[in-house]
């Protein structure tokens, strides 16, 4: 920014009192620069991940710490308006519990996509779709409301809270049911819309490969998602090879997600060759992706990073990749393990909003 600009900015800021000045900070050869701080409870943020698994509602302060959290289990299929009357009552209760009202918050950041790929909406109606629900919500808060995309809202509190001081081109993936990424370059953020948030696990490994359910053949969804886990697992079972997951399941049809995951805590050869394999198509995905980006930082998420070796066995494939350009080193770290990163950062991503104008 111009100096002018800044100050301006600086001005309405401290008028509001959402930021005062704190300290002086470490002289270059000058006067010593005063430095500003956030208002930390002059202002609160609440963001929400919707889900009909387990949904999460966090209450945040301006520095994005988190001061309350609710998480709610879903028995059963919801309508989203039906999921959201009842999310927004436990926002009052979360409010009521601080001594908070809504005139406190400076809006919610919801992250909705689940829920539209829950319900099976087409890309080509997502934005009726979400508009619906923007005006549903808004007629119940008297406040700013923000509709986007988890893995949005994800790499957002992952890059402010951990990596903003480090990183000009920061990269993040999730490796589950779907594969996504989002990249912030130069501290400026472009959310994904949430119409395209799954289009990395469309990403072309083999030409000539598995057709995939958008039509195409060879997308990295078939060869590394949660699904394509399981896929080579039942191919690996029919081949007659010894598996936990025969003392685990009576037939096939009841193996799930979860099946697996029993099997690979017993390091099940089986479970275990199937998720090597993904984690080294999912780590030639982010070598591409990286090559493109010149990405400094990585960081990896998703239910998968976590398992036994994936996170390792991505990293060496990026590396391996990648070791043919010396100049090229991105820094990969696994995400942060925590299941409230996607609310924290809808809630966060408010205050960006509010700044970004």
């Amino acid at each position: 920014m111009k100096p002018a600009t800044c100050a301006r900015l600086l001005d309405e800021l401290s008028k509001c009192q959402l930021i005062s000045t704190s300290e002086l900070g470490e002289s270059t050869g000058g006067r010593k620069p005063i430095l500003y701080s956030v208002n930390p409870a002059d202002g609160y943020l609440v963001g929400i991940e919707m889900s009909d698994i387990y949904s999460t509602i966090v209450l945040q302060n301006l520095k994005l710490d988190i001061i309350g959290k609710v998480k709610i289990k879903y028995e059963h299929l919801e309508t989203a308006e039906n999921m959201l009357d009842h999310l927004l009552d436990n926002v009052d209760d979360l409010l009521a519990e601080h001594q908070l009202d809504t005139q406190k918050i400076l809006g919610i950041g919801i992250a909705i996509d689940h829920i539209l790929e829950r319900d099976k909406v087409p890309y080509s109606h997502y934005k009726e779709r979400i508009q619906e629900l923007y005006q549903y919500i808004t007629q119940r808060v008297p406040c700013f409301v923000l509709l986007g995309s988890g893995i949005s809202f994800a790499a957002f509190a992952e890059y402010r809270l951990r990596y903003s001081a480090n990183s000009q081109r920061f990269l993040f993936t999730t490796c589950d049911t779907d594969i996504r990424s989002s990249t912030i370059i130069n501290n400026q953020y472009a959310p994904t819309p949430i119409s395209t948030a799954q289009a990395f696990g469309h990403i072309t490994i083999d030409i000539n490969g598995q057709r995939c359910d958008c039509g195409s053949f060879g997308c990295l969804k078939q060869y590394s998602s949660l699904q394509a886990i399981k896929s080579r697992v039942i191919q690996h079972l029919r081949l007659g090879k010894p598996s936990v997951i025969n003392q685990l399941v009576t037939s096939e049809t009841e193996i799930n997600y979860h099946t697996i995951f029993q099997a690979l805590a017993q390091n099940d050869e089986v479970c275990l060759e199937a998720l090597e394999e993904a984690a080294y198509y999912y780590g030639i995905a982010i070598a591409n992706a990286v090559l493109i980006t010149q990405a400094d930082v990585v960081v990896c998420g998703g239910t998968l990073t976590p398992k036994n070796h994936f996170f390792d066995m991505t990293k060496k494939s990026i590396e391996q990749k990648l070791s043919i350009f010396p100049n090229i080193k991105p820094k990969i770290y696994p995400a942060n393990d925590s299941y409230e990163i996607v609310a924290q950062g809808a809630g966060g991503m408010v205050m960006e909003s509010y700044l970004s104008e």
